[in-house]
């Protein structure tokens, strides 16, 4: 008798976005303050930033909920102090705690010279890159030390290959960035640029919101992970306007 075959994919990929830092809340209230700052104003690098006591809330809460999609047998997390304490509060939560491994590729975009300054800052210290950004496109274009979204989905299809070699069959679970949720999307969902970029614009993925992929089969073809839910947000019980479920 044949043995039944094994996928290769994990049986489920949740993609979760870290919870609200302080440069999330900082942005936030610049841009609805209509501010004309040129920096975040933060005393720490991008690496350092930490959650804010609501976002430690939210990460908790979310870790409480997860169990309907656990449980997990892996928690990969990017090495940043805010995707870290993410993790830790998700973890402290979970009846079975996974291992937890901090994955360099999941790190966020590195912003180079442009790292915490704000758009109206981008005009006045580097209107050269400014312009050179829009003839390149937000896609392709790399700022001076930095990444571009392009230069993330390689580090991230390098992940992708990991997580096939090493979890077939496993529940899995990422804590990362803004960026690199995206670049799931379009590396696993086989979106176009233009696509991605309509994402980025319109909507985000939000803070301690979750990508879920569960095994089937796309358009009838061979096994694949397949987006269920987009933007899913577990520490509110009440239904999230921008929460999803992905056909």
């Amino acid at each position: 008798m044949a043995e039944p075959s094994v996928s290769k994919w994990p049986s489920l990929l949740a993609v979760m976005r870290h919870a609200e830092s302080l440069a999330t809340e900082r942005r936030k209230h610049l841009e609805e303050s209509r501010s004309q700052e040129i920096h975040l104003g933060l005393p720490m690098r991008d690496v350092d930033v930490p959650l804010t006591p609501e976002g430690r809330e939210h990460a908790r809460l979310t870790g409480r909920r997860l169990g309907e999609f656990g449980p997990f047998d892996v928690l990969y997390a990017s090495p940043y102090r805010r995707t870290v304490e993410t993790a830790e509060q998700v973890l402290g939560e979970l009846r079975h705690r996974p291992l937890l491994v901090k994955e360099e590729r999941l790190r966020e975009k590195e912003w180079g010279v442009l790292e915490g300054l704000t758009k109206q800052g981008i005009r006045a210290r580097y209107p050269d890159e400014e312009a050179r950004r829009r003839h390149v496109g937000k896609y392709y274009y790399r700022p001076p030390g930095g990444e571009s979204y392009a230069d993330v989905n390689l580090r991230v299809h390098s992940f992708i290959g990991t997580l096939v070699r090493e979890h077939p069959g496993q529940r899995v679970l990422l804590i990362t960035h803004q960026v690199v949720v995206l670049a799931f999307r379009k590396l696993l969902e086989r979106m176009e640029e233009d696509t991605v970029l309509a994402l980025d614009r319109q909507d985000e993925a939000r803070p301690a919101s979750l990508l879920i992929y569960e095994l089937g089969r796309r358009d009838g073809r061979n096994e694949s992970l397949v987006p269920t839910h987009w933007n899913l947000i577990l520490y509110d019980r009440e239904p999230s306007a921008s929460e999803s479920k992905t056909h």
